[in-house]
Parts: C-alpha cells; sequence; structure tokens
C-alpha cells in the first residue's frame, strides 16, 4: 500500500491511506520495544540518563506554573509510559501516578520498580475503563499523539480524565519544518527522513497541535521546541540522514549542549525553546494545555 501525506483541515501532515487498528495494535504489542523499531534502546550512558531527567524536569517548571497552588490529591497519568521515566521522576517527587502501554517491555527494561503502577493493553480501553473513575491533575502525552489514528478521539478522551484545572502535556516531533523544507530543497537531503510508516501517522506543527487541541477542548497555555539536531544536517560532515554512520556522535553532541543549557539555566533554557518553537524550529514540540470550560 502506498500510504502518501497529505494536510488536513487543522494545518498539519497525516498518512492519506492509514494503517488499520488491528495492524497497529499487533505492531506496538510484539514489535515496537522487543525489535527496537523505535528510539528506544537497552542501555543508556550517564549523560543520557541526566538529559532525560532534564527534559522532564523542564516541563514540570511549566507545569508548576499553570497548576494551581495546593494540590491535596496529586495524581499523574502517563499515556504510552514508555520506559517509565516519566513515572519515576513524578513518583519521586510524591505524586501518584499511573502509566499506561501496550507493552511492558521498556518500562521492565529501564525502571523496573515503576511496573506495580502500569495498565497494560490497548490504550484507548485502559483510558475508557478509567473514565468516571479517576481524574488527574497532569495528563503526559509524550510522543504518543503522533502514533495514534484519531488524535482528536484521543484529545477528547484526554478532557474527560483530567481535573478542572489540570494540565496536558504533549510532546510530538516538529515535522515538515522550515529547516526540513530549507534541506530538500537546497539538496542536503534527498528525502523526507521524518515520515515514518507505520510509527508515525501525524505529522505535527505548533499551529496544527494547537488547532486540533482547540477543537477538542483545550487552551494552549505555553508552547516550546527543542534542540534543533536537523541543523546537523547543513554539514555534510555530520549529515546524519544521507550517512548514517553520524548519527551517533551527532546525539551525543545534542545531549551534551543540552545537558550544558540545563546546568546554566533551566527556565533560560526553556525560554529560549520557547522563541525556537516560534520560529518553527527544534526537533521536537512541547505543548501545554488546560481544559477549557465548554458553555
Amino acid at each position: 500500500m502506498s500510504y502518501g501525506v497529505k494536510v488536513n483541515k487543522y494545518g498539519f501532515y497525516e498518512l492519506k491511506n492509514k494503517p488499520t487498528p488491528e495492524e497497529l495494535k499487533k505492531y506496538y504489542s510484539e514489535k515496537y520495544y522487543q525489535e527496537a523499531e523505535g528510539s528506544y534502546q537497552i542501555n543508556y550512558a550517564e549523560d543520557e540518563i541526566i538529559y532525560i531527567k532534564n527534559k522532564i524536569e523542564q516541563r514540570y517548571a511549566i507545569i508548576n506554573e499553570l497548576l494551581p497552588g495546593e494540590i491535596v490529591k496529586r495524581r499523574f497519568l502517563d499515556i504510552g509510559c514508555g520506559e517509565g521515566w516519566a513515572l519515576k521522576y513524578f513518583s519521586e517527587r510524591c505524586w501518584d501516578v499511573t502509566g499506561l502501554d501496550y507493552s511492558e517491555y521498556g518500562c521492565r527494561a529501564q525502571n523496573p520498580d515503576m511496573l506495580q503502577y502500569m495498565i497494560i493493553g490497548d490504550i484507548n480501553e485502559c483510558l475508557d475503563k478509567l473514565t468516571g473513575q479517576e481524574n488527574f491533575n497532569i495528563i503526559w502525552l509524550d510522543n504518543v499523539l503522533e502514533h495514534v489514528l484519531s488524535p482528536l478521539d484521543l484529545l477528547i478522551k484526554c478532557k474527560k480524565l483530567v481535573n478542572k484545572d489540570g494540565v496536558l502535556v504533549i510532546d510530538v516531533p516538529n515535522d515538515f519544518s522550515p529547516i526540513q523544507q530549507h534541506l530538500l530543497d537546497n539538496g542536503y537531503i534527498t528525502k523526507s527522513f521524518w515520515v515514518a510508516v507505520p510509527d508515525h501517522i501525524s505529522y505535527f506543527n505548533s499551529e496544527g497541535l494547537i488547532s486540533i487541541c482547540d477543537e477538542s477542548g483545550w487552551t494552549c497555555s505555553y508552547v516550546m521546541g527543542d534542540f534543533p539536531i536537523d541543523i546537523f544536517l547543513l554539514n555534510e560532515n555530520t549529515n546524519y540522514v544521507e550517512d548514517k554512520s553520524k548519527g551517533k556522535n551527532c546525539h551525543k553532541a545534542r545531549v551534551s549542549i543540552e545537558n550544558l543549557l540545563h546546568s546554566i539555566s533551566p527556565s533560560k533554557t526553556n525560554e529560549l525553546y520557547r522563541v525556537l518553537a516560534q520560529l518553527g524550529l527544534g526537533r521536537g514540540i512541547t505543548a501545554f494545555f488546560k481544559s477549557r470550560e465548554e458553555l
């Protein structure tokens, strides 16, 4: 099947021909972690673990600005919790945590003490079971929305699970960005490397993400990017798309730069990435939303 992409009414790209729910369920339950077809790996270097924790800490700083001062029962839901890093971070800060995922493989490998807080199975079915039973102060969607067949449906489900003053945190890749188009137009790369089927069904930009969230009843409070690793593709000596052997060193450089920025000032790093997002730059987009009361 030829998938191809198209721009939808929200202003971001999506696959023209999407895989079936059955195909996706099989892919994620059997392949994603076990066969390492995603971005996960078995062993992390110490600086990579610091990097992961720093990125969560940066997001937590924004969340604390958006949440009300006093929360009696602090509840955190990680949809697609993967290796359990966010579960671990929030659990260590006295949050009641719940994680959903198709597989326990990633969490068992990296944070096995978080397995007790996981619900394994189809994410949509798990969310339906939680609806009406529990509400959460923070809902965490880290690199999940681009994978689902209907982002709108997932966002609506999240709205039913969030507390009145709660925060939805969404992290997605920044795709079809200005720098990616520049790289294609000027021959630095020969393909749209960010189109990854069947892993990614939607290809977001900030405006499109805000638009679909608005339709599902969410108001955007803050948007930021992250390190624009795509800039390495402008240099033939670091072009990891045309020469995959260069990818490891580019990743190491990104981790080192990100950790340095964080050590200088997490808040100023957030501000830097907020401005980058306004330029459409950064390999990822992190956006923070509050539930809008419907009239």
